[in-house]
């Protein structure tokens, strides 16, 4: 792993590091997009890699904040350090610094609910442009691939015989696109663990591991069939379906997703989007109570 990158990407906020990667893309690709809450460029690869720009961490580690556990190859900062999902973004650079060209995504507000992404389906409801499968990179631990609400059996096989094995999550941008597109995908594992959490570690093995496995699926991406989007059935539990729930239903949390009692939701105004998160995760990440809204059922 190219240490000095993965920290400065860290030590980017959010602003900083959206202006760095139009420059990249830029240099890199023949055609790319900048609206305000994404990026995109067209490869000839016909995959779209995505990753997301925001973190949950109000402030950026510093350069001499980072320790780095050689043996291990563990790197972390305490306070956080935003590898949810710098990392990700970094497997995308990596791969381009390798000469790869597939189509790229970079969003912001995906935290929050997928902003970028919901900018994006509004601005383009159909995939622009020839895509097979849309990989995001955004998955803590080491081999997971997670597919969320998309049940295509052929892509959760091709998928796994890159030596991933699927897993269960509850949000990502690709909950979003996916469906819109109507193009499979998944969420694959970048090497972080504890994220949202100031104790929030990368082990850049596992990272490195990642980045080689999908340079293989890049290296058969023109032969790669389309797969299209399966909706998964609907599965019940607590009497609330759980088949594309809307990351700003009040009676979840928006971070961590676990369901809220009424009278302890703590409402986060957005000028456009409001959400609702946990007590919990209110402690964690937020500082000042703007309103606390009871909510029937």
């Amino acid at each position: 792993m190219d240490l000095k990158l993965m920290k400065k990407l860290c030590q980017l906020n959010e602003d900083q590091l959206y202006k760095i990667l139009i420059n990249c893309l830029d240099e890199k690709y023949n055609k790319i997009v900048v609206k305000q809450e994404y990026i995109m460029a067209e490869g000839t690869i016909p995959i779209f890699l995505i990753a997301h720009l925001d973190t949950v961490f109000k402030t950026t580690p510093s350069e001499d904040s980072f320790i780095y556990d050689q043996e291990k190859q563990i790197l972390w900062s305490p306070g956080g350090s935003g590898f949810d999902d710098r990392a990700g973004v970094y497997i995308i650079l990596e791969l381009i610094m390798r000469g790869y060209r597939p189509h790229i995504l970079f969003t912001r507000g995906e935290e929050i609910g997928g902003i970028g992404a919901r900018d994006l389906i509004k601005d383009y409801p159909n995939c622009p442009y020839n895509c097979h499968a849309l990989i995001q990179l955004d998955r803590a631990y080491n081999n997971d691939c997670v597919f969320y609400d998309c049940d295509n059996k052929d892509f959760t096989k091709y998928i796994e015989s890159f030596g991933f094995e699927e897993s269960w999550g509850t949000f990502s941008d690709i909950s979003i696109v996916a469906p819109s597109w109507k193009i499979a995908a998944v969420n694959l594992s970048v090497g972080y663990v504890d994220e949202h959490n100031t104790c929030e570690r990368l082990y850049c093995s596992c990272c490195d591991e990642t980045i080689e496995k999908v340079s293989k699926i890049l290296d058969a991406g023109s032969d790669m069939k389309h797969y299209k989007y399966v909706m998964r059935k609907p599965q019940y539990r607590f009497g609330v379906s759980s088949q594309s729930r809307d990351p700003f239903d009040p009676r979840f949390c928006l971070i961590c997703g676990n369901k809220i009692k009424p009278a302890s939701r703590v409402l986060i105004s957005d000028e456009e989007f409001p959400y609702y998160v946990c007590p919990s995760c209110y402690k964690t990440y937020y500082t000042d109570v703007e309103e606390i809204v009871p909510f029937d059922f």
